[in-house]
C-alpha cells in the first residue's frame, strides 16, 4: 500500500517494481507461488491511502501480510503550503500530526482483520538539502513512534538508501531540492536498482510474517493495481 513508489514509478517494467521483486524473492525462498495486491496511486498522501483502505477494507481480506510505504506526498503538500504564506515548521508539524492519525487508521484496519503490517521509513532523495533532511527525518520519527506504539515492525528503507542515492534514485543529480526546478521528471523515485534494494529488503521482513499467517489458513489475494 502506498503512493507512486509502491505503484512502481520509474521501474522499467511492472515486474521490476519492488512489490513484485519482494514477491519473487519470497516465492523462491518458500518454493510456492506468492500473489500480491498493490493498493497505490501516484500522488497519494497518507490520507488518500487511509480513505482507500476505509472505503474497501475487503481489498486485502485474507492477505498474509500488508505493507505500507507512503508519506512523500505528505511532505510535498506541506512544502507547497508554504508558497501560500504558511510557515514550513508549522506546516510540517501539521503534516506529521495528520500522518500519525492516518497511520493509525490504516494500521487499525489491518489489525482488525488480524493481518500483520510492516511499515517503511522514507528515504531522502535530496540528502544535500538540510531542509529535506530535517523534514524526512521528522516524518520517519513519527512512523517509528506510531509503529512502536502498535507493535508494528519497521523496515528502515532510509538506511538502505543512505549514501547510495546516486545509484538507486532515477535521474539523481546533485541531491539538492533545487534539482526539482531544472525541468524534467523530479529525481525522487527509485530506479530498477532502488526498487530491487527495497524489494529484497522487504522480503526479509515479510517472509516470516507471511509464513506464520499462512499456517493459520489465510489466502493471499491475486496481483492487481487499485
Amino acid at each position: 500500500m502506498g503512493d507512486s513508489i509502491a505503484y512502481g514509478e520509474c521501474a522499467s517494467a511492472p515486474s521490476r517494481a519492488y512489490p513484485l521483486v519482494a514477491a519473487r524473492a519470497i516465492a523462491a525462498e518458500r518454493h510456492t507461488a506468492v500473489d500480491t495486491c498493490v493498493i497505490a496511486q501516484p500522488g497519494w498522501t497518507s490520507w488518500n491511502l487511509a480513505q482507500a483502505v476505509s472505503a474497501d477494507p475487503a481489498a486485502f481480506t485474507g492477505a498474509d501480510v500488508a505493507l505500507m510505504f507512503v508519506g512523500g506526498d505528505d511532505l510535498i503538500q506541506a512544502g507547497l503550503a508554504t508558497l501560500n504564506g504558511g510557515r514550513l515548521r508549522r506546516q510540517l508539524a501539521e503534516a506529521y500530526a495528520r500522518y500519525a492519525r492516518n497511520f493509525d487508521r490504516i494500521a487499525g484496519a489491518c489489525q482488525r482483520q488480524g493481518i500483520p503490517l510492516v511499515c517503511c521509513t522514507l528515504y531522502n532523495p535530496f540528502p544535500r538539502s538540510p531542509i529535506a533532511v530535517a523534514a524526512v527525518s521528522g516524518l520517519n520519527q513519527v512512523i517509528v513512534q506510531r509503529a512502536m506504539a502498535r507493535g508494528i515492525p519497521v523496515a528502515p528503507v532510509d538506511a538502505w538508501f543512505a549514501g547510495r542515492e546516486p545509484l538507486v534514485i532515477a535521474g539523481y543529480r546533485s541531491g539538492r531540492l533545487e534539482d526539482i526546478l531544472r525541468g524534467g521528471e523530479a529525481p525522487v523515485h527509485p530506479n530498477d536498482l532502488g526498487h530491487r534494494l527495497i524489494g529484497l529488503g522487504l522480503a526479509r521482513y515479510i517472509s516470516p510474517l507471511a509464513e506464520a499467517r499462512h499456517r493459520l489458513g489465510s489466502t493471499a489475494v491475486s496481483h492487481s493495481r487499485r
